[in-house]
């Protein structure tokens, strides 16, 4: 279940979506930066850790989905797929359910 979702636009070419998942016990979060280059573009997926920090877990270079998403866009559509596939990948390797651990043990 997606909690929270924020598009952003930067420059020329440059635009970013990020979603935040409550998903199989987890929180995730997912992060597709698409630059005017597809070496400075990149998708990842992050677990929030009892920590309270976000390791990654799975990513995906622009360099395999750069060139199918538009220069500029008014919204987030063309970097739903490339999120959604790297939520996919994250939730395969993360355990299921998600250990329990008791903050200061």
């Amino acid at each position: 279940m997606i909690v929270d979702e924020v598009f952003h636009q930067g420059g020329h070419g440059t635009y970013e979506l990020t979603r935040v998942h409550h998903t199989d016990g987890y929180v995730l979060r997912v992060r597709v930066c698409r630059d005017s280059y597809a070496t400075q573009s990149t998708a990842v997926a992050e677990v929030l850790t009892p920590l309270s920090t976000w390791t990654t877990i799975a990513s995906s270079p622009g360099g395999g989905w750069h060139r199918t998403t538009p220069t500029a866009s008014p919204d987030a559509a063309p970097l739903i797929p490339v999120a959604d596939e790297v939520l996919q990948r994250a939730r395969r390797i993360l355990p299921m359910p998600p250990p329990f651990i008791t903050p200061g043990r």
